[in-house]
C-alpha cells in the first residue's frame, strides 16, 4: 500500500504533467470555442417592439453630462472632482426625497491605502413591507482622473450607471416598492473595488439583512444592442426573470461572462469585474448589467457627447424593469 508521501509525489508529478501537457492548451481552446458557440446560441434575435417610458432621458443625460464634465477632472477617488461628484449625488438624493442612510447623513466614509477621504453615498426608499430584507441598487461614481494631462471623463464608465440609479430612485419614490431599496453610489471601484467591499468590512451592512444586489456599470454605449446580464450562472433562478424582462427590453439581454475557466476556457469571467463581487463574496445574490468594453473604455474619449441616447434610455428602463420584478418575486417568496 502506497504511503501518504508516495501519493503526494504522484499527485505533484501528475500536476507537472498536466501543466506541461500540450493537449491542455487545445482543451482550453475547445472550451473557449464551445462557450462562444453557447453565447451565440442564446443571444436574443431582437429587442421588444415597444418598451416602457417611465424614465426621463433629459434628466438622465443631464446627470451624465454634469458628472463627466471636464470640471470634475475624471472623478478620481479623493480628488476635488471626486468630492464634487459625491456632493452632487448627495444633493440629488436630497432633492429626490431619499432618506439618508449612511453613517454620516448620506455619506458612508471609509479609508483606503490611497486616501482617507473616500465615501459612498447612501439613500433608501422605504418599502411597504419594512420587515423584508433590503434590495441594494449600486453604481460607482469614481473614475480614473487625469493622466498625462488628459482628463478621463468616464461618461459611460460610470456616470451612466449613476444617472440611472438617480432616475430609478425618482420612479421608486412615486410608485412604492415592497422591499426597502437602498440606493448606493459607490466610491473607489476603479482602485480595486474598495467602496463596495467597505460596505461589509466596516460593518456598515450585515449580509443577512440584504436580499439582492443589482449593480449597474456602463449602460450608455450601444455595442450591437447588447446588454450583458451577469450572474445567472451563480443563481440559475434568475434566468427566467431575465427572460421576462427581455419581453419589454429595448436591449438584447445576454446571460454570459459569469462562468469559470473550467467551463468557459479563456472567455472573460466578469464575476469579479465590478462592485457586485463584494456582494457575491458575502453569498448575496446579484445581477450585473453592463455593456462590453468599447473603443472609448478607459480612454479620455469616454465623453457625454458619445452616449447612445436611445440605447441608454432602453438600458435604464431595463434596469428599472428588473428592480420591479425582483421586488415582486422575492416579496412573493417571503410570503410562502
Amino acid at each position: 500500500m502506497l504511503s501518504r508521501r508516495s501519493w503526494l509525489i504522484i499527485a505533484l508529478l501528475a500536476l507537472v504533467v498536466f501543466i506541461a501537457w500540450p493537449g491542455r492548451l487545445l482543451y482550453i481552446n475547445y472550451l473557449t470555442q464551445a462557450e462562444a458557440a453557447r453565447i451565440a446560441a442564446i443571444t436574443p434575435a431582437d429587442v421588444a417592439s415597444t418598451i416602457p417610458e417611465r424614465l426621463n432621458i433629459e434628466r438622465l443625460m443631464a446627470d451624465v453630462t454634469w458628472l463627466a464634465d471636464a470640471e470634475r477632472e475624471g472623478r478620481l477617488q479623493g480628488s476635488n472632482g471626486g468630492i464634487a461628484a459625491r456632493n452632487y449625488i448627495a444633493q440629488r438624493f436630497h432633492e429626490l426625497g431619499l432618506e439618508p442612510a449612511g453613517t454620516e447623513g448620506y455619506f458612508h466614509p471609509f479609508t483606503t491605502s490611497v486616501t482617507d477621504n473616500a465615501a459612498n453615498v447612501v439613500g433608501i426608499v422605504p418599502g411597504t413591507r419594512p420587515n423584508l430584507r433590503t434590495l441594494v441598487l449600486t453604481a460607482h461614481y469614481d473614475h480614473l482622473g487625469v493622466r498625462d494631462g488628459d482628463i478621463y471623463h468616464g461618461a459611460d464608465d460610470n456616470a451612466s450607471g449613476v444617472a440611472a440609479i438617480l432616475e430609478i430612485a425618482r420612479f421608486l419614490q412615486q410608485y412604492p416598492n415592497q422591499h426597502p431599496i437602498m440606493i448606493i453610489a459607490l466610491d473607489s471601484e476603479e482602485r480595486g473595488i474598495q467602496g463596495s467591499r467597505a460596505l461589509f468590512s466596516t460593518g456598515f451592512l450585515a449580509p443577512e439583512t440584504i436580499a439582492f444586489n443589482l449593480n449597474l456599470d456602463m449602460l450608455s454605449r450601444d455595442t450591437e444592442q447588447l446588454l450583458y446580464a451577469v450572474g445567472t450562472y451563480h443563481r440559475p433562478w434568475l434566468t427566467p426573470l431575465v427572460r421576462r424582462v427581455q419581453l419589454e427590453s429595448g436591449a438584447k439581454l445576454l446571460m454570459a461572462h459569469d462562468r469559470p475557466r473550467r467551463k468557459a476556457g479563456n472567455t472573460p469571467d466578469w464575476t469579479t469585474a465590478s462592485d457586485h463581487v463584494a456582494f457575491h463574496e458575502q453569498n448575496i445574490p446579484f445581477l450585473y448589467l453592463g455593456v462590453a468594453d468599447h473603443n472609448d473604455y478607459h480612454r479620455p474619449t469616454d465623453t457625454a457627447d458619445r452616449v447612445d441616447i436611445e440605447f441608454f434610455r432602453a438600458t435604464s428602463e431595463t434596469a428599472l424593469s428588473f428592480v420591479l420584478l425582483i421586488d415582486q418575486v422575492l416579496a412573493e417568496k417571503a410570503r410562502d
